[in-house]
C-alpha cells in the first residue's frame, strides 16, 4: 500500500530529497517476514535509495555555470542626457563581479544593447571574463561595423550571431537600428539587410541544447501589442510565436531602463535595468545574475547603486534641452 507523499519543511533541495526517498522506500519490497537479516538486508536497501535519491536532488540542484546579463551600460562622459556617469557604474558592475565568492562567480557577460562603442575598451578593461555584446538604438552603421571588428569571434561580419557555452547555446539578436525606439528584426541598417528571421528559426531548431537562450536589446510587447519601447507589432507577434513553439528558456532584453518579467509560453523573459540609469530613476542600478541548473535557472538583481529621483529631474531638464535644439 502506497503512502501519501507528504508536504515536508525546510528547503525545496530537502523536500525533494524526502519526497524521492518516499516514494522510492514505496517501490521497495519489503520481507513480509522480518528477523535480523532480512531487516538488515532491507534497511541497508533503504540506504542505498536514501543515498540515490540524494545524489539525484544534488545534480539537480548543482549550478552547471553563472553569467551576468547588464543592459544599457550607455558609456559616455558627456552630460547630454545625464549620461556621464557610464563608464563610473560599468566600473562598479566589474568590482561586484569580481567581489563574488567562486561558486557565483560568472562564466561571461552578456551585454544587451545601446553600449557607446566609443568608451567600450576603456571599460572592458579591468573585466576578467568574456563579454558577448549586440548593438541598441544607440549605435550606428559606423558603431556595428566597429564592434563586428572588437568581437570578430561572434559576429563573424554580420550583427546577429550564437554561440555555445557547456552544452548550452546563447543567440545574439540585433533587433534595433540608430534612432528608433521601436525594435525591428530586418533593416538597412542591420548587416546583412534581411534573413535574421530565418538565420533565428534555424538557430532555434537544431534541438541538440541542454538549454537555449537569446538576447537582444528591445524586447517583443507580451501581447504583441504595437507600442513604443517594443519590437514593432508584427515583429512582436512574429517573436512571440517562434518562441512559443520552440521553447528557449530565457529571453534577455533592456532598452526600457526598467525590471520586467513575463512569460511566452514556457519561457521567461527578462527585461533587465540598465546598469547606469534607470526610468524615474526608482529602480536600483545593477545587473541580472543567472544561474543555470539542469532543469532550469535561477535569477538574482544585484544592485550596484541606489535609485536616485533627485538625477531624474536633472536627466528630465537636460533631456528637454536636447528635444529643443
Amino acid at each position: 500500500m502506497k503512502r501519501d507523499v507528504p508536504c515536508f519543511p525546510g528547503s525545496p533541495a530537502l523536500r525533494r530529497v524526502r519526497r524521492r526517498v518516499v516514494v522510492l522506500l514505496d517501490e521497495m519490497e519489503r520481507p513480509k517476514e522480518m528477523n535480523r537479516r532480512s531487516f538488515l538486508k532491507w534497511t541497508v536497501g533503504a540506504g542505498a535509495v536514501a543515498a540515490a535519491g540524494a545524489r539525484h536532488v544534488l545534480a539537480e540542484s548543482t549550478p552547471l555555470f553563472t553569467f551576468a546579463v547588464v543592459a544599457d551600460p550607455h558609456l559616455r562622459e558627456d552630460d547630454r542626457q545625464c549620461e556621464c556617469t557610464g563608464v563610473e557604474n560599468f566600473a562598479k558592475v566589474v568590482r561586484k563581479i569580481k567581489a563574488l565568492p567562486k561558486d557565483r562567480s560568472p562564466d561571461f557577460m552578456l551585454i544587451c544593447g545601446d553600449l557607446h562603442v566609443e568608451k567600450m575598451q576603456e571599460a572592458l578593461a579591468d573585466l576578467t571574463i568574456p563579454a558577448h555584446v549586440v548593438a541598441g538604438n544607440h549605435e550606428s552603421r559606423k558603431h556595428r561595423a566597429q564592434l563586428r571588428e572588437m568581437f570578430p569571434g561572434d559576429f563573424q561580419g554580420k550583427d546577429f550571431y550564437s554561440f555555445r557555452h557547456k552544452d548550452c547555446k546563447f543567440i545574439g539578436l540585433c533587433d534595433a537600428i540608430r534612432g528608433d525606439h521601436v525594435g525591428h528584426m530586418s533593416s538597412e541598417d542591420i548587416t546583412p539587410k534581411v534573413g535574421q528571421c530565418e538565420w533565428l528559426e534555424r538557430e532555434l531548431a537544431d534541438g541538440d541544447s541542454r538549454h537555449t537562450f537569446l538576447f537582444g536589446h528591445i524586447p517583443p510587447h507580451p501581447e504583441g501589442k504595437d507600442l513604443n519601447m517594443y519590437l514593432g507589432r508584427n515583429d512582436s507577434r512574429y517573436m512571440l510565436d517562434i518562441v512559443g513553439k520552440r521553447r528557449p528558456t530565457a529571453l534577455f532584453f533592456g532598452h526600457q531602463h526598467r525590471s520586467l518579467t513575463f512569460d511566452i509560453g514556457r519561457s521567461k523573459c527578462f527585461v533587465v535595468p540598465s546598469s547606469n540609469w534607470n526610468m524615474g530613476f526608482r529602480v536600483p542600478i545593477g545587473f541580472l545574475h543567472v544561474k543555470v541548473l539542469p532543469d532550469r535557472i535561477d535569477t538574482d538583481f544585484i544592485e550596484t547603486g541606489p535609485a536616485d529621483t533627485e538625477r531624474y529631474k536633472v536627466y528630465l531638464e537636460n533631456y528637454q534641452k536636447t528635444r529643443k535644439r
